[in-house]
């Protein structure tokens, strides 16, 4: 019966329910080391095999020290939440049971507590974003970049704006990707489960690179937190590394290179190139109060996809107007100028082949 319920949940004919303990460990044959699929600073994953398709089961480790309050609050945080970008939640397992252990040289007893905290979500088959970063002249097409960056930015404007969630650990293990390549956002607010066990410096330890230099400092958290990890990531999608570039123009050149190589070379690919490596720079801010919402994010982006050029409108929607009287200002105050210039040379070089 509980295997019947879980297949209707995953073909979208039920919503999450609460799971059984024997259900998850049937599924996953006893949570056996051939099914662990991965694992984190707090839970391991396995494969849960259904006769109509595949489960992700993520086991929570050291389950005495979970905040009993904070579980059921994530749980019903994750209730709440249905966007193409975020992986989808199917439930959960809050199994708490008393076994008897034998005192040694003993006839007596002592009954101890044995709690289980499990959560289930859809299965996606290609892993992490982590495994696909590479640089310019290799691995995926921009194209198909361009949509992951979208598509993280949409998934996690519905945790912010719709939803009012932080995600606290945003980083390329945290974002999945389908058969279609479409990212999926995971482990968003799950890091605060495990405070009993971690000191926050600890828990923080594991996103070193991603973390916001007011979190991992200071314990502060805002939207604008994941805003700094996003601009790494961002940064990371365009670029392959991590690291800030003094040049952007290199990067531009590299990306030119490949295209031209492969005949995808459009001025519309180049725009996107040169923007993403904008708002990635942007979001890099230490200072929170300087890096965008992810709201100005998701203005920018559709105005790249439909101002044909017109890349200063991107900047007016998301960060208010400027008066015209000063274009130049303007190019000069959100760092467009150089993007435009890049932009123009790289029309007359073409001409010029």
């Amino acid at each position: 019966m509980d295997l019947d319920v879980l297949e209707r949940i995953l073909d979208g004919r039920e919503k999450p329910t609460n799971l059984s303990f024997e259900l998850l460990k049937n599924i996953t044959e006893n949570f056996s080391v051939d099914r662990e699929i991965g694992h984190g600073g707090f839970a391991t994953v396995y494969k849960g095999v259904l006769p109509n398709g595949n489960v992700a089961v993520k086991r929570i480790r050291n389950s005495h020290s979970i905040n009993e309050a904070l579980f059921y609050r994530e749980v019903d945080s994750l209730l709440n939440i249905e966007h193409k970008n975020v992986v989808r939640f199917l439930g959960f397992c809050a199994s708490t049971d008393q076994t008897a252990i034998q005192i040694e040289g003993s006839k007596q007893h002592i009954y101890a507590e044995v709690r289980e905290r499990l959560l289930c979500f859809e299965y996606i088959s290609n892993g992490s974003l982590q495994k696909y970063l590479t640089d310019e002249l290799r691995g995926l097409e921009w194209n198909t970049r361009y949509k992951i960056i979208r598509g993280i930015c949409e998934g996690l404007h519905h945790l912010h704006k719709e939803k009012q969630i932080y995600h606290m650990d945003l980083k390329p293990d945290n974002i999945l990707l389908d058969n279609d390549m479409v990212p999926k956002i995971t482990d968003f607010g799950l890091s605060r489960l495990d405070e009993k066990s971690k000191t926050m410096s600890e828990e923080r330890h594991g996103s070193l690179g991603y973390c916001a230099p007011e979190y991992l400092h200071k314990g502060k958290m805002s939207f604008k937190s994941d805003m700094y990890s996003l601009g790494i990531i961002i940064i990371e999608l365009v670029t392959g590394g991590k690291e800030i570039r003094s040049d952007n123009n290199n990067v531009l050149r590299r990306w030119r290179h490949r295209w031209k190589k492969t005949g995808k070379e459009t001025p519309l690919a180049y725009q996107q190139v040169a923007k993403c490596l904008e708002i990635g720079l942007l979001c890099h801010e230490i200072e929170p109060t300087k890096r965008p919402y992810i709201w100005h994010m998701i203005h920018v982006i559709r105005e790249i996809e439909g101002a044909n050029g017109k890349l200063s409108n991107a900047y007016e929607h998301a960060f208010g107007q400027v008066s015209s009287n000063a274009p130049w200002a303007l190019l000069v105050s959100f760092g467009l100028l150089a993007p435009i210039l890049s932009f123009f040379l790289f029309t007359f070089s073409r001409s010029l082949l």
